[in-house]
């Protein structure tokens, strides 16, 4: 609801002042096309396309020219540590470099807002951890608002805010315990 994705049964989802229950289905696929960022649990990647034509996706739904997509792409790859990974198609790459592409391509279109479902389910605790703290070291230094969904509670406790919904309804507003400082593996 908050992505705009689904219409609440009642009430109103504000962004921006902005109130999406009142968009038309397009102005919903504007509004997300420019100012949302999404990364998946299952990274959602397009088996025949390289690291960089997945990560350009996005920027092709806005109509960028090639040249300026290839070299956004590029940037946010590097961002991520890919850098050596630019031309490998996911099934040449390990499942925390997919879900870094993931997170490139959430990350190219400069999102104000990054919605993360469970982006880390798929993943060793490893690099569960690395993924973590590379959203959380992007989004600050980004200034971006990073909002997750997670069934797991240490990962919550990485949040500047911890909100606990049961049936629907938001049972409790918490700060997460841990603070994440660069650095910090």
């Amino acid at each position: 609801m908050l992505a705009g994705l689904e219409r609440p049964s009642r009430g109103k989802v504000y962004i921006h002042q902005r109130d999406l229950t009142r968009m038309t289905e397009q102005e919903l696929v504007n509004f997300r096309k420019n100012h949302i960022g999404f990364i998946f649990q299952s990274f959602n990647l397009i088996s025949s396309q390289t690291a960089e034509e997945n990560v350009e996706l996005p920027l092709i739904f806005r109509g960028e020219k090639r040249g300026l997509r290839r070299r956004k792409a590029r940037q946010m790859l590097y961002l991520v540590g890919l850098q050596s990974k630019i031309r490998h198609r996911p099934f040449e790459m390990s499942g925390g470099e997919q879900q870094r592409v993931g997170v490139a391509r959430a990350l190219v279109v400069d999102p104000e807002i990054v919605f993360a479902d469970e982006p880390t389910g798929n993943l060793d605790s490893h690099t569960t951890q690395e993924i973590l703290s590379l959203l959380q070291e992007i989004s600050k230094e980004q200034n971006q608002t990073l909002i997750m969904v997670t069934h797991d509670n240490n990962l919550a406790q990485y949040a500047d805010r911890i909100f606990r919904i049961l049936d629907g309804r938001i049972i409790a507003i918490e700060r997460g315990s841990k603070r994440y400082e660069k650095g910090d593996k």
